[in-house]
């Protein structure tokens, strides 16, 4: 061994020594990185609340600005038709998408896949406007779920098309966006 500046001996790390740090950081990495993984998951459905709480906005500026009757708008962010057919309603985004200032808030950050529905309709969620029970073309006071007794509360406008988020079931979950304008999942709903 050698000697330093001050005359004092350096002392090198043995070779277990050095094993062994590099096996407390793999161990801290192998907890680390799971925890680091659920964040990032809770961090993205976070994130897709918020977009739902901000189209809940532009769905009521659209309400106060048409007489609280809801947008005759598609269900499915994919279901895009001919604009000649007389069936044809257009994606939710042509409504609600001039009433927010950042566009990007119709798509999930979870859904990463940039799926085919994302490039037809422009959006990751399913708004419920047609079909049974569908919301689109009236008031939600006049809908089939309200006459039928189910509280605006209770009553789903949109939701995440797909189960882009974990936890919930093996497949996945997904939020809500209800028609009393909060966020949430099935299971707290009364």
């Amino acid at each position: 061994m050698g000697r330093n500046a001050t005359g004092s001996q350096a002392r090198a790390f043995t070779l277990v020594e050095l094993l062994v740090v590099i096996s407390v950081i793999a161990l801290l990495m192998g907890i680390l990185v799971p925890v680091l993984g659920k964040a990032r998951a809770s961090a993205s459905r976070t994130t897709c609340k918020s977009n739902l709480r901000q189209i809940g906005v532009a769905f009521r500026a659209y309400l106060d600005d048409n007489r609280d009757i809801m947008p005759p708008a598609c269900d499915y962010p994919w279901y895009i038709t001919d604009t000649n057919d007389p069936g044809y309603r257009p994606p939710i985004t042509k409504f609600l998408g001039p009433l927010l200032q950042e566009p990007k808030v119709f798509i999930c950050k979870a859904d990463i896949d940039k799926k085919y529905y994302l490039r037809v309709g422009g959006t990751s969620y399913q708004y419920h406007g047609q079909g049974p029970g569908g919301l689109g073309g009236q008031s939600i006071s006049s809908s089939f779920p309200a006459q039928m007794g189910v509280k605006e509360r209770n009553i789903n406008v949109m939701n995440d098309f797909d189960t882009f988020h974990g936890t919930a079931g093996k497949s996945g979950a997904r939020n809500y966006l209800y028609a009393d304008w909060h966020v949430g999942d099935l299971t707290k709903q009364d």
